[in-house]
């Protein structure tokens, strides 16, 4: 979120609550995250983080990376915590390398930890240690469940929130990942207003967090 304003302002127009997360390096955080916010939705920071393309092209700027030293990670998590507004917690932008490393993620899960936040891990590699290493930390945590649309195709989109409502049915709740894109928010725009009859109700994430956590969620909640 944040990036592509158009897009940005079309998602935080859905029906909540949802939970958006904010690239650090998007401009006029403040005023976007508010305006987010006054519709219900909670905000968490989409940390740039070290993949395999290694590309900041599609990290964007100031990734965490296992190359780097552990002062200079912490100052670029710092900054991008602080970038932006009143956020309940942290998840990866890409890390497919990042999320494998586990000093790097330790780094990551002890910073969380001091700011009283929550991790969310959106799996965007098998053998990711991030999940791992945020219990270990004592950290709110969870993984994703479903990818809405890694395959940008509205077949696609549409096949993965079947698999949502099914994912939910049997567990009891779910944690559903998706981009701010064309079809994407097509899907959510005609799909979101469906789930009350269905039986479904809409949570944040760190609602579901501290559910997955046996936490009263304002223990996680800034």
């Amino acid at each position: 979120m944040g990036w592509t304003h158009p897009y940005t302002a079309q998602a935080a127009a859905l029906p909540g609550p949802l939970t958006l997360a904010w690239f650090p390096f998007a401009r006029e955080l403040p005023a976007q995250v508010a305006a987010a916010a006054a519709r219900g939705h909670e905000a968490m920071l989409h940390m740039p983080m070290q993949a395999h393309t290694d590309s900041t092209a599609q990290t964007g700027p100031n990734p965490l990376r296992i190359d780097l030293p552990p002062d200079v990670n912490l100052a670029r998590l710092r900054e991008a915590i602080a970038a932006v507004p009143d956020s309940v917690g942290v998840n990866n932008h890409m890390g497919s390398v990042a999320t494998r490393d586990p000093l790097l993620m330790e780094l990551v899960a002890r910073e969380v930890r001091a700011h009283g936040m929550l991790f969310l891990d959106s799996v965007v590699v098998t053998h990711s240690v991030a999940l791992c290493c945020a219990e270990l930390a004592g950290v709110p945590a969870a993984a994703r469940d479903v990818f809405i649309d890694n395959v940008a195709e509205p077949w696609v989109i549409w096949r993965q929130l079947a698999a949502t409502e099914a994912f939910a049915r049997r567990h009891g709740h779910a944690i559903a990942i998706a981009h701010p894109r064309q079809h994407t928010l097509a899907a959510l725009e005609a799909w979101l207003p469906t789930l009350h009859t269905k039986g479904f109700a809409l949570w944040p994430l760190s609602a579901t967090v501290a559910w997955r956590n046996n936490l009263d969620p304002v223990h996680i909640v800034a």
